[in-house]
């Protein structure tokens, strides 16, 4: 966003600067100095008399002037994380101004926090959300999202004219046209192809802001929907539907108990027009790729031997006669899913490989999904399975006992791939006892 209006030929977006913060803080200042010695409170800072308003707004007026003329151009913006809080008072501060109010859904952005916070929720925000939720930076980031974006949607009805809606998806899956719609709104003039051009053309640096842009070309979708990879259950009841009230506003798909079941590339967009959806169908939903480690994991479990087939049932008596889909994403959003059914007594011998649409088998009672290099990953012995689930990489959609990591279905899966051991707290069958002396 802030390249796009910063490659205009007529706006200036400089790097974050908190503008908003700063005149809150000189609102306080003139209203404590105004007011000191007199009767009255100091005034609080969204409303301000106005003296005040006239003396900040020149302020600002003078200092951004010096920066226009630097930039040649002549009307100046300002992308800072924290304009919401004090968006009234820019609003009297600056009455013919416009707001764009920019958003994202709630699972993507709290994928996205995770993933620049790795170490700890100390950036962007999150701390005071972080200290409410210890121990669940799903809910401390959900938390923050929800507290921005009820905050930024009441700015937007009660100044309807002076706000124009973006959502995130919307810009990368069809920037030309999303900005357009910007320029039209600003009154500016219209640049086509400046979605493509802004990465070309030179921007401040010497501030915060976004860290990824610096080091990409171009915009892309690769990251939508990637909030499938969060856990649904770390949403609290009352959080997960404050959040989904917020999110049916605008537009988007509500998190329900089947969020972590999606595969592929999904559409967060719960009113996506076909178009703004091509993103997702440019890619065919079957992926080669996918089917030939589809494949890879079909031999390996039809390779074990019929004992251990029987045994499953005797391990792991929860996963006798349920199916189990396993599932390949491929990296452009395609996917593969076969189902495995496990035999339904130690006596049975017969178990079943089949493709999902292959009409065998009951619904899966747990579903195993990951991307291509996690599958090979844990295939070659090169990864663990938990890590790969904590991680996001791998989810395990367990409609038995959706609350455990370490399920019977997922380790019965672990031990036919060959992923997991026998666990020896269970007493294993005089057979499978034997078999293993036999392998010592």
């Amino acid at each position: 966003m802030r390249f796009i209006l910063d490659s205009h030929p007529d706006l200036a977006c400089p790097p974050e600067t908190s503008l908003t913060a700063a005149c809150a803080q000189l609102m306080r200042v003139w209203n404590t100095l105004e007011t000191a010695g007199a009767d009255e409170p100091p005034a609080t800072d969204a409303a301000g008399s106005p003296r005040a308003l006239a003396a900040v707004r020149a302020t600002v007026d003078d200092v951004y002037a010096r920066y226009l003329r630097r930039r040649g151009k002549s009307r100046w913006c300002d992308k800072s994380l924290g304009s919401h809080q004090q968006a009234e008072l820019a609003a009297q501060l600056y009455p013919e101004a416009r707001f764009i109010c920019l958003y994202r859904h709630c699972m993507d952005v709290i994928a996205s926090g995770a993933e620049a916070c790795p170490w700890g929720l100390h950036r962007f925000g999150f701390d005071g959300f972080a200290a409410h939720n210890p121990g669940n930076s799903v809910a401390a980031i959900g938390s923050y999202w929800l507290s921005t974006v009820q905050s930024v949607m009441a700015f937007e009805d009660s100044h309807p004219v002076m706000c124009h809606r973006v959502r995130y998806e919307d810009l990368v899956t069809a920037p030309e046209q999303t900005a357009a719609a910007i320029f039209s709104f600003l009154g500016a003039e219209q640049v086509p192809g400046i979605a493509q051009a802004c990465f070309r053309m030179p921007h401040e640096g010497n501030g915060p802001g976004d860290e990824e842009i610096w080091f990409s070309d171009g915009i892309t979708a690769d990251s939508v929907g990637r909030g499938v990879q969060v856990p649904a259950a770390a949403l609290t009841p009352h959080l997960r539907n404050a959040v989904n009230d917020a999110l049916a506003r605008l537009g988007y798909r509500t998190v329900d108990d089947e969020w972590n079941a999606a595969a592929g590339r999904i559409d967060v967009r719960a009113d996506a027009v076909p178009s703004q959806q091509a993103h997702n169908t440019a890619q065919p939903r079957r992926s080669l790729e996918a089917d030939e480690t589809a494949r890879m994991i079909e031999e390996r479990l039809r390779s074990r031997p019929g004992r251990d087939l029987r045994e499953v049932s005797t391990l792991w008596p929860a996963v006798a006669g349920q199916t189990v889909a396993v599932v390949v994403e491929s990296a452009h959003g395609g996917h593969a899913e076969l189902r495995w059914n496990f035999p339904a007594s130690p006596d049975a011998v017969r178990t079943d490989v089949s493709p999902a649409d292959g009409g065998s088998g009951g619904q899966p009672v747990c579903t195993i999904i990951a991307g291509l290099a996690c599958w090979h990953a844990l295939l070659s012995g090169e990864a663990n399975i938990v890590t790969e689930m904590t991680s996001g990489r791998l989810r395990c959609v367990n409609r038995r006992d959706p609350r455990s990591i370490r399920s019977d279905e997922l380790h019965a899966v672990s031990w036919l791939l060959g992923l997991a051991s026998v666990p020896l707290v269970r007493a294993p069958s005089a057979e499978l006892a034997g078999a293993m002396a036999g392998s010592a």
